[in-house]
């Protein structure tokens, strides 16, 4: 790179901070696996996920708010999930082992609506790209790897109680080619003069296609999500 484009680049950076306030987010909480099957060829379902098998998330989010307009946020996830399953009343016995992995790199960007009366909106769309593996292994084999992309949109709505308490719904769905996705939130919204806090359930959905083959799978998620604004 030259000095011209180098000292192009710091000026742009240096333009936009004036303009921008960084935002850093995390999400964190339990998540409950509520729905899980595999589809082959459309012929048996197999299932996937144990609902007792509770796993920790970690959602880390880096946004850009321009000129209080203008939101871009960007969100890395990644999720391990194992069941185990025995079945005694078959002969042979039959036992295998499901594991599901996924990255997701999330980029959304936010229309902030100037506020009316008690209610504020974002709208907005979102991209997601997708790395997953599904992986069964013992009496049941199968193990498929794939990267997909989706679009849709997303929505941001807060409801005012009070000075700092708000009732909050985040909702952003999408589509891709063999995928389609649905993220949902909705509880209790605390705002601060440069953060706010963020209780409820949160309930998320993926679908995915191997050519004939289908898998689902959904989780429930209680969680806590901290943002500050600098």
């Amino acid at each position: 790179m030259n000095i011209r484009g180098f000292c192009l680049i710091i000026f742009l950076i240096l333009t936009a901070s004036c303009f921008a306030n960084l935002e850093m987010k995390v999400d964190s909480g339990v998540s409950m696996p509520w729905s899980g099957f595999l589809e082959v060829s459309d012929s048996e379902r197999t299932q996937l996920l144990m609902k007792n098998d509770f796993r920790a998330y970690f959602l880390p989010t880096v946004g850009y708010e321009i000129s209080g307009e203008h939101l871009i946020e960007l969100s890395f996830f990644h999720f391990t999930v194992k069941s185990t399953f025995e079945a005694t009343d078959t002969e042979p016995l039959a036992s295998y082992e499901s594991m599901f992995k996924q990255d997701v790199l999330s980029l959304t960007y936010m229309y902030i609506l100037p506020e009316l009366d008690r209610f504020s909106l974002q709208l907005g769309v979102q991209g997601r790209l997708w790395f997953k593996q599904l992986t069964l292994i013992g009496s049941k084999t199968f193990d498929r790897k794939v990267s997909d992309l989706s679009f849709g949109p997303a929505a941001d709505l807060r409801l005012q109680m009070n000075d700092k308490v708000f009732i909050g719904l985040d909702v952003s769905t999408g589509l891709g080619k063999g995928n389609g996705f649905i993220d949902m939130f909705a509880g209790l919204h605390f705002e601060g003069p440069f953060y706010y806090v963020r209780a409820g359930t949160r309930y998320w959905s993926v679908t995915n296609s191997f050519d004939n083959d289908r898998f689902f799978l959904s989780f429930v998620n209680l969680g806590v999500q901290f943002c500050a604004v600098f």
